[in-house]
């Protein structure tokens, strides 16, 4: 248990919005729905910046929550792992302007 709430910590140092944690922008239960759904154990766990982008790029779709459990999309998980890792500001850039991607 104690990995898991380590593993799911945003990063030291990290850049506050409002004054406050970036993942407290995602409602608690939410956030225990991505950390307890299949992807993100499977994919996001082990994200890095690089990583990230690489599997944003392969979503299908984006969305919030779906089905009667109202389980996270995948876009949900990788977006609560941008906002735990923060990437800088400039390689998300880099990447956006890459036509490879669009």
């Amino acid at each position: 248990l104690r990995l898991a709430v380590m593993a799911n910590r945003t990063q030291k140092g990290f850049l506050t919005q409002h004054g406050k944690d970036p993942q407290y922008l995602i409602t608690r239960i939410v956030k225990q729905k991505i950390w307890d759904s299949r992807f993100w154990k499977e994919v996001c766990f082990a994200l890095t910046a690089e990583t990230a982008v690489d599997v944003a790029a392969k979503l299908q779709y984006i969305g919030f929550t779906y089905g009667g459990t109202r389980k996270p999309t995948p876009f949900m998980c990788v977006m609560q792992k941008l906002l735990q890792i923060q990437p800088d500001p400039t390689v998300v850039k880099l990447y956006l302007d890459q036509k490879e991607y669009k």
